[in-house]
């Protein structure tokens, strides 16, 4: 995956998780009764350690922006609306809370390499002291008296106000980072033997792609090269004895890949239309709480672009049907959250009718959970990281694994590597929908509709 999808989608990059990891980091009193004594696990001492140097960053960032904000003002007004969206406000939390909805970045042209990413701790914290030293700088230029030329003031706030949304914009990143990290980071801590599998397919999805590069190599130089890459073989040998081995071995990769990830579940939330030839229609009902129309709408053109395929001389299609259920009306005679408000995500799926799936609001990263609930973080969403999420609606799971490594006292390092990058449940962020995944769902039992 790409370092700008990646940064626009790896909050989002989850398959089933347990409700109990969007709960609030400094809300639980128990977490913080541990870290006053020193009990809490490494990982979320090291965290709080991380979330309080960039709450102290953000405040500097915030005076910063009201000095430039008085200079701006006087010297260059038609450069306020510039500033005054890159104002350094935290990202809000909570239900009905929703995310700004941004366009797919741009495809990359070529193969995508298959590759670890990491994400962790002491990562973001290096991210916090990189725009640390740029926030020092931009001070300085603050600090210098004003030049006396009117055009070289205004062309001086010009490139602070460029700076600065560059700041504000990096600082939106690193909340992302720590957002990502408070998850996986507790997901690990609490199901050490499912990450330690994830992490051998990790693994082992590398060397799948290290060998496919050696047999796909043209020369011996680059071939030696790449065989280099792949761990446990005895690279001295002829090229054609070692082209046999690799390609065993690439096959029984690609097995246990495909076992892994290929299964598909159908939650009983959908029908098939076949209403003529070469057309097939996928049904699917939601429920939401959003009280946000257009957002729904938004959402719901999102997934049904995405979801929808030409292959053939046969189309496959999504269709949505969203019922909208007022929060009253779901809570009935229980309290009703407010905007902003921390919720038990599992018990406020379970709020909803069966027979559909949930899209509500509350995560702190946005993911499915609860069976069928696609929750909503406050971080940008493009089309296509809707519409792998909605993927798992469907049964899907992520063609990716997400390891880890132990920092001891620093948590974990968190790595992602794609298997498929030619799928929109290996990269969330470009991935292609397929014919297999239409065939997979209509031929795995979904009940048949009796028309459009």
């Amino acid at each position: 995956m790409r370092g700008v999808v990646i940064l626009a989608a790896l909050v989002a990059l989850a398959v089933t998780v347990g409700t109990a990891l969007d709960a609030g980091w400094g809300e639980d009193t128990r977490r913080s009764d541990e870290a006053a004594d020193g009990s809490a696990p490494p990982w979320m001492r090291r965290g709080q350690v991380v979330e309080a140097r960039q709450a102290a960053y953000r405040e500097r960032l915030q005076r910063a922006y009201e000095a430039l904000r008085a200079r701006v003002e006087q010297a260059a007004p038609h450069v306020l609306p510039t500033l005054a969206s890159a104002s350094p406000k935290p990202v809000r939390l909570g239900y009905q809370i929703l995310p700004r909805l941004v366009a797919d970045a741009p495809p990359v042209v070529g193969r995508a390499a298959v590759q670890p990413r990491s994400y962790s701790w002491p990562w973001t914290e290096q991210m916090i002291e990189r725009d640390t030293k740029k926030l020092e700088q931009l001070e300085t230029e603050l600090d210098r008296p004003p030049v006396p030329s009117a055009s070289e003031q205004k062309a001086a706030c010009e490139k602070l106000v460029a700076d600065y949304k560059k700041l504000a914009e990096g600082a939106r990143n690193i909340d992302a980072h720590i957002q990502y990290n408070r998850l996986w980071q507790r997901a690990i801590a609490n199901d050490r033997p499912s990450y330690d599998r994830q992490t051998v397919l990790e693994h082992a999805a590398v060397e799948r792609a290290a060998i496919r590069d050696a047999l796909a190599s043209a020369d011996a130089a680059a071939f030696r090269k790449a065989v280099a890459r792949v761990a446990r073989i005895d690279s001295s040998r002829a090229r054609d004895q070692l082209e046999r081995e690799l390609r065993d071995r690439e096959a029984a990769i690609t097995r246990e890949v495909q076992d892994e990830t290929t299964q598909v579940t159908p939650r009983g939330l959908m029908h098939v239309d076949h209403p003529r030839d070469h057309l097939w229609i996928l049904h699917v009902s939601f429920y939401t709480d959003i009280e946000d129309r257009p957002f729904v709408h938004a959402f719901k053109h999102a997934v049904e672009d995405v979801w929808r395929l030409r292959a053939g001389g046969d189309t496959f299609r999504v269709r949505l049907s969203i019922a909208c259920l007022p929060p009253a009306r779901l809570y009935g005679d229980r309290p009703v959250p407010h905007v902003g408000d921390q919720i038990d995500l599992g018990a406020h799926a379970a709020l909803f009718p069966q027979g559909g799936a949930v899209l509500t609001t509350g995560a702190n990263t946005t993911h499915f959970t609860a069976a069928r609930c696609i929750a909503l973080g406050p971080h940008d969403l493009a089309p296509h990281v809707l519409a792998h999420e909605f993927g798992h609606v469907l049964g899907f799971k992520d063609v990716y694994f997400r390891g880890y490594r132990d920092l001891g006292e620093d948590g974990y390092e968190v790595t992602e590597v794609v298997a498929d990058p030619e799928d929109l449940m290996g990269d969330p962020g470009a991935g292609p929908v397929l014919r297999r995944h239409f065939e997979e769902l209509i031929g795995s039992g979904i009940p048949a509709g009796s028309g459009p």
